[in-house]
């Protein structure tokens, strides 16, 4: 009864704030500041089961941004559940809206574009950042993760508007939520939520204007994002499996953002959620230089090609695995490209390649630390962990389309895969 009182005061707190945020802020736009370093834009997805922890992200923001930092400008487009959209300026202690819009579908690859050719036309910077804030699903296609793929693999009821039942009767999802890019809410319509494609993400993406992007977004950890993102950024910042709905720890990312110390940035993260209590304990994050990714890619190319009869019947059941779906998506790169056995040669080349594409990498012991006294699923423990996942086209999803679908990634296409 404890726990359901203090959501329920979280969510009118989060409406209250919302309401001043939209209503006391000044509705104007923003001069920057002259010659700024950096400008980092949070694309807030939030028209979902996540408003709450977006708000709560939003005023960690303010805490962080003092006096004295009149090098960054940090924006945020906002789109939270029951209000409009908007953009805004967190500065100085203070959240100042600079854009009210129209409803929009945050979902949508247009409504990024827009946000991102706002920032980059009223902000001129030095160098720029783009933080991804929502739920996400790694390179999976919304038809396949919401009609075919979720229901077969045992994805979470909650996206379907359903809840996981914990252990002791507890509602599982309004307190330990995690957060998995993007989804907006649609009532009385099936399926009840809208996605971004990949494809449309990346196109609406200007090339090389970001110095990074990070995805505080569960799953969005693997090579075939990344790849995608390899003329759009110079690093992409991510995580393998599932995070937590309370996200980065954003009291200390402006700190991290101005610096330009993109490890440290990791590295805190990390720090946040291993300090936590048992259930909490969860944080997986890399770091990925994209301009290695063509070698990585030709590399493994070589290394597949003398695979490709026994792939689809591979045995994966030892390979690490990072979701908690019935048939598994998202496998460690490292320990499945390991396990296929190929020559002395091949293999130290592709860790060589893949450790200079991957500055830096951590992970907890386990994803839901505790199982089943905390969470709906067993724990998962972390034995290998190289900063990225890839998919296995095993034989057996070829009967839902999933690997004609694979097939369509910029991944895939290079490497034959």
């Amino acid at each position: 009864m404890k726990k359901v009182i203090e959501f329920c005061v979280r969510r009118i707190g989060m409406m209250l704030c919302l309401g001043g945020l939209i209503l006391s802020s000044c509705v104007r736009n923003d001069v920057a500041d002259d010659n700024p370093t950096r400008t980092v834009l949070v694309y807030i997805a939030a028209d979902n089961n996540l408003s709450t922890d977006a708000n709560h992200n939003l005023y960690s923001m303010k805490s962080a941004m003092g006096n004295g930092m009149g090098h960054l400008n940090l924006l945020a487009f906002v789109d939270i559940h029951g209000a409009a959209p908007i953009m805004v300026r967190i500065h100085d202690h203070k959240i100042d809206t600079l854009m009210t819009y129209p409803e929009m579908n945050s979902a949508d690859a247009n409504t990024l574009s827009e946000a991102i050719d706002y920032v980059r036309s009223n902000y001129k910077s030095d160098s720029y950042g783009l933080i991804m804030w929502s739920h996400g699903t790694g390179w999976l296609p919304t038809a396949q993760l919401h009609n075919v793929a979720a229901r077969s693999m045992g994805y979470a009821r909650g996206r379907d508007g359903g809840r996981d039942e914990a252990p002791n009767d507890n509602v599982f999802g309004l307190f330990d939520r995690t957060k998995s890019f993007a989804w907006e809410s649609r009532s009385n319509q099936r399926p009840n939520y809208v996605c971004m494609e990949i494809d449309d993400m990346v196109d609406a993406i200007p090339d090389g204007l970001f110095e990074f992007i990070a995805f505080d977004a569960c799953y969005m950890g693997n090579i075939e994002i990344a790849y995608a993102l390899r003329h759009k950024t110079e690093y992409v910042i991510s995580s393998c499996y599932e995070i937590m709905s309370s996200g980065f720890p954003y009291y200390e990312v402006p700190k991290e953002i101005l610096s330009g110390n993109l490890t440290h940035l990791c590295q805190e993260f990390y720090n946040y959620y291993n300090e936590m209590s048992l259930s909490q304990q969860m944080a997986g994050i890399s770091l990925v230089k994209t301009e290695g990714l063509d070698s990585l890619a030709s590399c493994f190319k070589k290394i597949v090609a003398d695979f490709r009869d026994s792939i689809p019947n591979m045995d994966v059941s030892q390979v690490q695995c990072f979701d908690r779906f019935d048939k598994h998506v998202f496998y460690d790169m490292r320990d499945f490209v390991e396990k296929l056995g190929p020559s002395k040669e091949y293999l130290n080349e592709f860790v060589a390649i893949l450790k200079k594409c991957i500055p830096f990498k951590i992970s907890t012991p386990y994803i839901f630390p505790g199982g089943k006294d905390y969470w709906p699923v067993d724990a998962i423990s972390i034995d290998a962990y190289c900063g990225v996942s890839i998919y296995v086209p095993l034989k057996e999803y070829d009967s839902f389309g999933l690997n004609g679908d694979y097939r369509k990634t910029a991944w895939s296409r290079a490497t034959d895969y």
